[in-house]
């Protein structure tokens, strides 16, 4: 699983996911409180097994879930704009949980929105 994020969008979180040849685009309007709410996810997976967030938009939402088994993490990601049309599946891949970690955190530091918390 490959996990990018766009630096260019000072505005916005643009994340890119690929699994094979499956390739996403996600993306927050709110970049600190989305990639917080991400590694806070992720820390809760390692801890408890699950973990999850939600990256809004103005038109919708991106809810994150994050499933872990041993050493593995499942990621699956749906999209939302509203009640009426419910949730729509996006992406679903797994890898290794420290790998996914440290590729968040490193893409996040390179885009300037890592969260304080997840710094040290």
């Amino acid at each position: 699983m490959q996990f990018l994020v766009d630096p260019s969008d000072t505005s916005r979180l643009v994340a890119h996911l690929q699994e094979g040849a499956t390739e996403v685009v996600v993306t927050a309007s709110h970049p600190v409180a989305a990639a917080g709410g991400l590694t806070t996810a992720i820390d809760a997976a390692r801890d408890s097994g699950y973990g999850e967030c939600f990256w809004h938009e103005q038109t919708g939402q991106y809810w994150w879930m994050l499933q872990r088994d041993a050493e593995r993490l499942e990621v699956v990601v749906l999209w939302s704009s509203g009640t009426v049309t419910g949730w729509q599946h996006v992406f679903r891949a797994a890898d290794g949980l420290d790998w996914f970690a440290g590729r968040v955190r490193d893409e996040f530091a390179r885009a300037g929105v890592l969260p304080e918390s997840a710094a040290s």
